[in-house]
């Protein structure tokens, strides 16, 4: 008798150390499998955002009520002359931080009002924030945003956010070289995850975030 019931609590705890085994296995199985659908979810969302980056939906119209300048690139001013001068806007509302290029703000080109304004903080979330906000203080209703190629995307992101009118994305290509073409899409790609982590229109990004953006920026 004691044999047998011995026999049995041996077979019972084989059974329970398979069963273990077993479930141990399908946790890991899932795991895998779940892990390797992130991973796909963020590869399908890495190359729709690259292609969008180097392709970006422009959508400009003939005239808008303003048309927000952002402080990107050497050439933004320029097309923002040229926009005004054939007529598209009477409003330039050029964004111009600490040390950036204002000359459009002594300026009436094509006989437009020009407004300069500091962005707060001073990011593309900034000029979207400030930006927005004057041109509802101007009864704006057609809003045009002038960026470059690689920052288009973005930009249509963080303004929707801000914006709830009618909103056209007008582009210009900066001259760079090869290296600086690269750099552009690089640091576009990184800055996705900051508007991603800030889904709202004045929403703060964490600091740990923020701080590397930061210094690959500066280090340009």
């Amino acid at each position: 008798m004691d044999g047998r019931d011995g026999d049995g609590r041996a077979r019972d705890a084989r059974v329970r150390r398979l069963r273990t085994a077993t479930g141990r296995r399908r946790l890991r199985r899932w795991i895998l499998r779940g892990a390797g659908l992130v991973v796909i979810v963020f590869l399908g969302v890495g190359v729709v955002l690259a292609w969008l980056t180097v392709n970006p939906r422009v959508n400009p119209a003939p005239r808008v009520d303003a048309l927000i300048v952002l402080s990107t690139q050497a050439g933004a001013h320029d097309e923002a002359r040229r926009l005004a001068e054939e007529g598209v806007t009477d409003l330039l509302l050029v964004s111009t931080p600490e040390d950036a290029p204002a000359s459009l703000c002594q300026e009436s080109p094509g006989g437009a009002t020009v407004g300069c304004f500091a962005p707060d903080p001073v990011t593309t979330q900034g000029e979207a924030i400030v930006g927005t906000e004057l041109a509802r203080q101007h009864g704006v209703e057609s809003l045009g945003v002038l960026t470059f190629d690689h920052h288009i995307e973005r930009s249509r992101m963080l303004m929707d956010r801000c914006w709830d009118g009618e909103l056209h994305m007008y582009e210009f290509h900066p001259e760079r070289g090869k290296r600086g073409y690269v750099y552009d899409f690089v640091y576009a790609m990184a800055a996705y995850a900051k508007t991603f982590m800030t889904p709202g229109c004045a929403a703060e990004p964490p600091e740990w975030l923020q701080t590397p953006i930061d210094k690959v920026k500066l280090g340009r």
